[in-house]
């Protein structure tokens, strides 16, 4: 019903507030900088990572600049912005899919086998891709997701946990 979609509404805009207003932050100053510091043609390429890191999609462009004739990496000022288009692409396919599948399928068994089955193929994407096609594994959702799965997983089968203290301290220690 209309709770599910608000919820789902609410999950974005945390996760937006939590996000955004650094990274325009860390955008703007280094474009400010880089109009001071950088070739014309090295401040246009910053440019185009920060408008792809601003609409979460540095991932995918630096996945297709990738090659024998790309820029160094430490030349790519927003390099690091391709784990957090990752993580946002999976922030709002996942939900959307999860709710899909709890209407077709009601319950945490399903949900979790689900993410179980999730998990294991894009694991077993990334490994097969990466002798291949490595950029690819590397920058793009489907060969990353596993990880982001993995947390997911942790969390529901910690859920049901029930430790003693003294065997949570252990668990955390490991």
């Amino acid at each position: 019903g209309g709770g599910d979609w608000s919820w789902l509404l609410s999950f974005y805009l945390a996760r937006a507030r939590r996000i955004i207003p650094a990274l325009l932050v860390l955008c703007l100053v280094l474009l400010a900088i880089g109009w001071f510091t950088l070739p014309s043609v090295d401040y246009k390429q910053l440019a185009t990572h920060s408008i792809a890191a601003i609409v979460f999609l540095s991932n995918i462009k630096f996945w297709r600049e990738s090659g024998y004739f790309d820029a160094a990496s430490h030349d790519k000022w927003l390099l690091h912005t391709w784990s957090l288009s990752v993580e946002w692409q999976f922030y709002l396919l996942f939900p959307i899919g999860l709710m899909l599948l709890w209407r077709l399928f009601p319950g945490r068994r399903a949900a979790t086998i689900a993410l179980l089955v999730g998990f294991v193929l894009s694991l077993f994407l990334s490994i097969g891709l990466t002798p291949h096609q490595p950029s690819a594994a590397f920058y793009l959702l489907p060969t990353r997701a596993w990880e982001l799965f993995a947390g997911v997983l942790v969390y529901v089968m910690a859920a049901g946990l029930k430790l003693t203290p003294s065997r949570a301290r252990i668990l955390e220690a490991a």
